[in-house]
């Protein structure tokens, strides 16, 4: 013991370091792989070099908790996951038990394992406080796009656990549990409002049940944060408190797709087709935007234009052409959800925003409607009619305050997208090469 500490010396079995340094980095640490800057993976390499050395001499547990918590920061720095991190910790842990059962080793192994168990909890500790307060920033732009939608409906509701969740957050980082936020999950004020306006508001009963479950979940995972507040068990608390943050989004992403099919009922529609009316549709993409950005969720946004349109109206006549547009829309719904929305954007050209979807999935959706239509035949008079179109497809992931001119912009990207699947022969969806994220 040195100052009342617990004093530790490995290097009875540690005498070739640089085999336990290239052991531990080739199977557990992630320092390398995956990062294009030299200098960075040479700054964590270093590092782990300087916890092998001091496990080769006699050392204090605070000794080695530093350079665990240096490293710690410098990982949160380049967002590197906390599970990870806790991976390599717990990778290093395991490696040295192997060394001491290979030599026979006499040290304490309980002694041993609460040491890296010690290592583990000083670094959640870190990440935590990172993570809350990366958690308030983003619930502060979360809350702001709520508050800037042009027309708001139940997803103004989902407001209210946002505000839950930022005070379990506060909660945690002052480590306190006196004025915790309500445990409840019907008496908090989302809750409140679930079990009574909610459910009459909701009217897809399945929807109700997913987003009741969900809402129950996180009101005891915050149960489940009450009880270890006292116990500084940092790695469990920061498990539960990101458990919590991806609910309460799940909500937050049910409710916006809700308020989809409301705007879908509620907004114009283009008398022609059935589709949206081009007159809303910044007023819609606005909306949009601001549900992705509070639920943080991407959406896609596609640009269609009908083939050679103007071969059907100059062969068959504007009725023929009008049953045409009308056969794409119907076409368009029929593999879309109650969520998603088109719009008639002028002549043969369509809008489509899918919310809450990846571009992966977004493409899919597309192709199908693509691939649909190209087999679908309108009879007309005494006639067979065939059409295809061609799709520009973008991604769209919020990160920042909307700006007026997003829509203008966004739809640009999509409409030069569009042009390409013109350009490279028609009847093709083309996606945006590398999904914008932000303007």
């Amino acid at each position: 013991m040195t100052n009342g500490e617990t004093q530790y010396d490995f290097s009875e079995f540690l005498n070739d370091k640089s085999d336990v340094l290239d052991h531990f980095i080739d199977k557990f640490t992630s320092c390398v792989v995956g990062y294009d800057d030299d200098d960075r993976a040479e700054i964590m390499v270093n590092q782990y070099k300087k916890i092998i050395d001091i496990l080769n001499i006699s050392f204090v547990e605070k000794d080695l908790i530093n350079l665990f918590e240096e490293l710690a920061e410098f990982k949160i720095s380049l967002d590197i996951p906390y599970a990870l991190v806790t991976n390599e910790i717990y990778g290093l842990k395991h490696i040295l038990i192997s060394k001491m059962a290979n030599h026979s080793i006499d040290t304490n192994i309980i002694d041993f394992v609460s040491l890296f168990n010690k290592i583990n909890n000083r670094v959640a500790k870190l990440y935590l406080l990172s993570y809350i307060e990366n958690l308030l920033s983003v619930n502060s732009l979360r809350l702001s796009s709520i508050a800037d939608l042009i027309e708001k409906n139940i997803i103004t509701h989902y407001e209210s656990h946002l505000l839950w969740l930022n005070e379990l957050a506060k909660c945690i980082q002052e480590e306190r549990t006196d004025n915790f936020p309500q445990l409840n999950s019907n008496l908090c004020a989302f809750g409140s409002w679930l079990v009574n306006d909610g459910k009459v508001l909701i009217q897809n009963n399945s929807k109700y049940k997913i987003i009741d479950h969900l809402h129950i979940n996180l009101h005891l995972l915050a149960k489940k944060i009450f009880s270890h507040l006292k116990t500084d068990e940092y790695h469990v608390l920061i498990t539960y408190l990101e458990k919590c943050e991806f609910i309460s989004l799940s909500i937050g992403t049910e409710l916006a797709l809700i308020d989809n099919v409301l705007m879908n009922k509620r907004v114009t529609k283009d008398t022609l087709t059935g589709a949206l009316n081009r007159n809303g549709l910044n007023n819609v993409f606005e909306s949009q935007y601001e549900l992705s950005l509070a639920t943080n969720n991407p959406f896609i946004l596609a640009m269609c234009d009908l083939d050679f349109f103007k071969n059907i109206n100059d062969t068959y006549g504007h009725v023929a052409g009008d049953k045409m547009l009308e056969s794409f829309v119907n076409v368009v719904k029929e593999n879309i959800r109650n969520s998603d929305i088109i719009i008639r954007y002028g002549g043969e050209e369509f809008v489509i925003l899918l919310p809450v979807i990846n571009s992966k999935k977004g493409f899919e959706v597309l192709e199908a409607i693509r691939k649909n239509f190209e087999n679908y035949t309108l009879k007309f008079d005494s006639h067979l009619l065939k059409a295809t179109v061609s799709i520009g497809m973008i991604e769209i992931h919020p990160q920042h305050s909307y700006k007026q001119s997003f829509a203008e912009q966004y739809i640009a990207m999509a409409d030069k997208q569009l042009y390409s699947a013109k350009e490279n022969g028609r009847n093709r969806v083309e996606v945006h090469e590398y999904y914008n994220k932000s303007l």
